[in-house]
């Protein structure tokens, strides 16, 4: 499932320009896959982001995620910046 030669191939077709030509000279069908795929990847990327931030930092994460939680980093940094 994780399928880096993919991503690496999807990476040489933006920054070669092929994404950008193939938008600017194709058939309105393929105009719509492109902003379709590119719609879907930045959604994947976002999706990505946050399953990053939770696996990398899962117990802080999770304490973030409610008011308590957050009060409590917010203390927590104060105590640290007071030299507490």
């Amino acid at each position: 499932m994780l399928d880096i030669e993919y991503l690496k191939r999807v990476e040489g077709y933006f920054s070669s320009g092929d994404c950008a030509f193939e938008f600017e000279h194709g058939e309105e069908e393929r105009r719509l896959a492109i902003i379709d795929f590119l719609e879907t990847l930045m959604d994947l990327g976002e999706m990505a982001d946050e399953l990053a931030t939770r696996l990398i930092f899962k117990d802080a994460y999770a304490s973030l995620t409610s008011e308590e939680g957050v009060g409590e980093a917010i203390e927590q940094e104060a105590r640290e910046d007071s030299g507490d």
